[in-house]
C-alpha cells in the first residue's frame, strides 16, 4: 500500500487490536473516509512459500477473531 502521511496521521495507521488478518481491510475501509484510493487490477503480488496458510487450527482461529472483530467494527455489509 502507498499511503500519504496525511491518510497515515487521519487514520491512526494500522489498527494494533489486528493481530494477523483483516489488518489491510480494516485500514482500506478507514483510509475511504478520508482520501480517495485506487484498486490496480493489473498489481500482482507473488508470495513464495505461504508458510501462513499451512499451520493449521491455531491461524484459522485467528483468521476467524479478526473478521468477527472486523464485522463488528464496520458492520455485517461487507458480507
Amino acid at each position: 500500500m502507498l499511503v500519504k502521511r496525511f491518510a497515515i496521521d487521519r487514520t491512526g495507521g494500522f489498527d494494533p487490536r489486528f493481530f494477523l488478518y483483516f489488518e489491510d481491510y480494516d485500514w482500506s475501509v478507514r483510509l475511504n473516509r478520508v482520501t480517495q484510493t485506487a484498486w490496480l487490477p493489473a498489481m500482482r503480488a507473488v508470495h513464495h512459500g505461504g508458510g501462513a496458510s499451512r499451520k493449521g487450527l491455531r491461524h484459522i482461529g485467528l483468521f476467524v477473531r479478526s473478521a468477527f472483530r472486523f464485522y463488528h467494527k464496520h458492520g455485517w455489509r461487507w458480507c
